[in-house]
């Protein structure tokens, strides 16, 4: 739900504003405080997960995003619907990262391979899902049900987590990072804001240069803070770990590639196939499927392989199928659209949740409650910068192939040949992004499965409860 509302309320916009009868300058803000929302409240939550309880705080955040989801859908003008996403995304920011650590207090690092690809799942459909989703609700309701859908499944959600999860060990002791937090909630807000509004503003502007040149110099002091903290609100000194940090490296890679097919496809074949966004989403939906399959492969076969062959494998078939992706015209059938971009699916499942495991693999055991705050931290700054990045050369790509002046990408002037043109520029970058993954997987490798491998620890095995439940373990 939470990734879901990062992307579903796009489609509606157009009618929030028409109902409220409010600008686009004024209704981008519905957008940006949720992210920013999400950009606060994620790296506190490993420090409020050991303070208050994993399950306390997770029934507390879905009661938080479940209300602010409904009062939403409530919404009497533009003015109060921004301040409900403000609650929505406060409460949604944590639903992700508490998820993955509960996960992680459950199960062991052998088992981790299996249950990734569960977990990712949602960061793989969400994206597809949501444009398709929003479309039909808008286009056959109202806007406001794109809001109230979350009620009656985050109800069932908040009955479900009081009866099944239990509750994990409470660190009374644990203190609060403030300055920290207050860096964190300056740096990282100006960073996602900086790239969001780098292509509307101009990346010279006055507003996205003073976005960054505050984000970065907070960025910075955040960093000289954690590393001289001895319980930091983030985990910054993971990246000594020279595999981990490789392997958020590799993430980068497949985030690029993950956000750039859920933001240049969708374009495209509205643009050029005058697609409406609810044929979009029909068209890309089967790249979902094909990606849960392979995620679930991957899973199932990382403790016998490992995240290298996986890797290799997931961004090599990517790579081929982004550069055959390249070739597309406005002529190109959306039957083979659908076909090269299901391809990439399948190669997405085989490659990211295998190196989201192996990153998970090289955190200390005492340290994995506050990993997931980190790590969710990067993919949201990950995701703004790739379509930041992509943005840019599309509208760079654009000028330079001799587009009419005042033309951009969704105005409608510039000529069709040119904006396929662009399009294409956009994809070879992002053929060359996956090329330089694979170079970097061949160096990938993970201790705990050399460890299994070598015979000195032991493998998962079935065992039997005392109630009769096969389990595990």
């Amino acid at each position: 739900m939470s990734i879901l509302d990062s992307t579903i309320v796009n489609i509606a916009l157009p009618s929030i504003l028409r109902g409220f009868h409010s600008s686009l300058q004024n209704g981008q803000l519905v957008l940006t405080v949720y992210l920013l929302s999400l950009a606060v409240v994620v790296p506190a939550s490993g420090f409020l997960g050991d303070r208050f309880g994993m399950k306390r705080l997770y029934i507390i955040t879905l009661i938080l995003f479940t209300g602010g989801s409904a009062l939403c859908g409530l919404a009497w003008n533009l003015q109060t619907l921004i301040l409900f996403r403000v609650i929505q995304g406060l409460g949604g920011g944590m639903l992700q990262p508490l998820g993955m650590a509960i996960v992680f207090t459950m199960i062991t690092p052998l088992e981790r391979g299996r249950f990734m690809a569960l977990l990712g799942l949602p960061m793989v459909l969400a994206p597809i899902i949501g444009p398709t989703v929003g479309g039909y609700l808008v286009e056959y309701s109202s806007w406001r049900t794109i809001f109230m859908i979350n009620l009656p499944i985050g109800l069932i959600n908040v009955v479900l987590a009081v009866v099944l999860l239990k509750e994990t060990t409470m660190i009374k002791d644990a203190k609060l990072d403030l300055p920290g937090l207050v860096l964190a909630a300056i740096a990282f807000p100006c960073l996602l804001l900086g790239l969001s509004q780098g292509e509307s503003s101009g990346w010279t502007s006055l507003l996205v240069l003073t976005l960054f040149g505050v984000g970065t110099v907070a960025l910075i002091a955040f960093i000289r803070v954690e590393l001289r903290n001895v319980a930091p609100l983030l985990e910054v000194r993971l990246f000594g770990n020279r595999m981990f940090s490789l392997a958020m490296v590799v993430n980068f890679v497949t985030q690029f590639s993950l956000f750039g097919l859920t933001f240049i496809l969708p374009l495209f074949l509205q643009l050029a196939h005058g697609l409406s966004p609810v044929k979009t989403g029909l068209v890309l939906f089967p790249s979902g499927l094909c990606a849960f399959v392979s995620m679930n492969l991957s899973g199932k076969g990382y403790n016998r392989i490992g995240p290298r062959p996986l890797a290799i494998a997931g961004l090599g078939v990517m790579m081929l199928a982004t550069g055959l992706l390249s070739r597309i015209t406005q002529n190109t059938s959306v039957v083979e659209i659908s076909a090269l971009a299901s391809l990439r699916g399948l190669a997405m499942g085989f490659c990211m949740m295998p190196i989201q495991t192996l990153v998970y693999n090289t955190v200390p055991k005492d340290k994995i409650s506050r990993a997931p705050a980190l790590t969710n931290v990067l993919f949201r700054l990950f995701g703004s910068a790739s379509t930041a990045v992509l943005t840019t050369i599309l509208v760079v790509s654009l000028a330079s192939h001799g587009a009419p002046s005042g033309a951009t990408i969704t105005n409608g002037q510039a000529p069709l040949g040119l904006l396929v043109k662009a399009f294409r520029d956009a994809l070879w970058a992002m053929t060359a992004i996956s090329a330089l993954g694979v170079v970097l997987a061949f160096y990938l490798r993970d201790a705990v499965l050399e460890r299994l491998w070598r015979g000195e620890i032991e493998p998962v095995v079935d065992e039997v409860e005392p109630d009769g439940i096969a389990v595990e373990v």
